[in-house]
């Protein structure tokens, strides 16, 4: 699979504990020249713009987590497919977007 900077980026934060993954984000966000809010009210919604990939979530870990699914995202334009006119596959849905599907409609 095709990796960008968000892409390798929501891999690593998918691997880290989800307490270990506020520090982290924090840190990247920073690094690359944004502002991140270290107090929080209880609930509020938080915008993550990192690595150009946006997400928002009511909590911090929310956002986070969204984030990280929209980073995993296939590329437009790009296909589990060999491109030939009659393969099979052609126009159907990764497994990944099957299941953000899923988890979005549920």
């Amino acid at each position: 699979m095709f990796q960008t900077p968000a892409r390798l980026f929501a891999d690593t934060l998918r691997a880290l504990p989800e307490n270990e993954r506020r520090d982290a984000v924090a840190c990247a966000v920073i690094e690359t020249g944004g502002q991140y809010p270290f107090i929080l009210p209880t609930r509020a919604a938080l915008e993550i713009q990192l690595h150009g990939t946006v997400a928002v979530g009511w909590t911090e870990d929310a956002a986070i987590q969204n984030w990280i699914d929209t980073a995993q995202l296939p590329p437009v334009g790009i296909r589990a497919t060999d491109g030939r006119p009659d393969d099979p596959y052609n126009d159907q849905i990764t497994s990944f977007e099957h299941d953000l599907q899923a988890k979005a409609i549920g």
